[in-house]
């Protein structure tokens, strides 16, 4: 089961400053619902997991991800994910493609996911017809996240307190930009959060077409 997916999100910082975050995986991926960061292997790769509850069944998909593409200049770049299901029922793989442009000091990405499932995950995509919408409010919960990080990071970099030298003695680590960090752990995904969320927005869009 083949599906494309794509959002996009503005975010007032620079490009340089929106490029700095996302490219670092170890801070953009723990923004992705229900996913794992694990430790990093050859090629600029790391294992990972994705945890993910739709309806009556609980997968937890094990594999890897990194980037396959990076042009600073264009502002462009690709991510590859992979993963099988740890019980057996599936895997589905991912490519993800990020575009970033700026103007007047705002910065638009957008991310366009070509996702392929198969097994059980892709049965039951096919037999509720919601898959597509929970793939989008996902990508839509990863843009929202990484832009509170990005937007946080900004506001740090640019108050008066940000603006002082550090003693030598100051380490890094201990710098206010570690604490707006994504754990490297982040909360599953419920499939029944977002299959409310998608019914909310499907009443909204009702509601929309009666009144035009």
């Amino acid at each position: 089961m083949a599906l494309t997916i794509k959002t996009s999100f503005n975010i007032p910082v620079s490009q340089d400053v929106a490029w700095l975050v996302l490219t670092d995986i170890e801070r953009s991926a723990p923004c992705f619902p229900g996913a794992e960061l694990g430790e990093p292997i050859e090629g600029g790769f790391y294992k990972g997991a994705f945890n993910v509850k739709l309806g009556p069944l609980s997968f937890r998909f094990s594999g890897k991800f990194g980037y396959i593409e990076m042009d600073k200049i264009l502002g462009t770049a690709k991510i590859s994910a992979s993963g099988t299901d740890t019980k057996g029922r599936g895997g589905a793989q991912a490519v993800i493609s990020v575009s970033m442009k700026e103007t007047d000091g705002f910065t638009l990405v957008d991310i366009v996911s070509d996702v392929t499932l198969s097994g059980m995950v892709a049965q039951y995509g096919r037999g509720a017809g919601m898959i597509q919408a929970l793939s989008q409010q996902l990508i839509n919960d990863f843009a929202g996240n990484l832009s509170k990080i990005i937007t946080t990071d900004s506001a740090q970099s640019n108050s008066p307190s940000s603006s002082q030298v550090a003693h030598p003695s100051e380490s890094a680590p201990n710098s206010s930009t570690d604490n707006v960090t994504p754990a490297a752990t982040s909360t599953p995904l419920s499939g029944g959060n977002l299959l409310w969320r998608v019914f909310l927005n499907w009443i909204k869009s009702l509601f929309s077409k009666k009144t035009n």
